[in-house]
């Protein structure tokens, strides 16, 4: 089952951690997840992965399930179109 996932840009800063070394396309990339549609949010340092398969067992840290409607989120990233796709996907698998 794909799920939208949300990527911390800046986790663990505060704590005095690193955080994820790359750009966030790359690291899902590296990972091996793969992911229908991609929103950049850079007021709040995140990106938004949508209907994402292929996840690892246990997810980073920087990396949560995000339970989204892309419908409510057009204007933050997704236009109608977009959501409309994000919210009629099937799954490959």
């Amino acid at each position: 089952m794909a799920q939208h996932l949300r990527f911390d840009c800046l986790y663990g800063m505060l704590e005095g951690q690193e955080s994820p070394e790359g750009h966030p396309q790359e690291i899902m990339k590296r990972l091996g997840i793969i992911y229908q549609h991609s929103t950049p949010q850079t007021m709040c340092d995140q990106w938004w992965f949508w209907n994402c398969e292929n996840l690892p067992e246990s997810l980073p840290p920087y990396l949560e399930v995000a339970n989204w409607n892309p419908m409510e989120m057009i204007g933050w990233g997704l236009s109608k179109e977009s959501a409309m796709k994000i919210r009629d996907y099937k799954p490959i698998k």
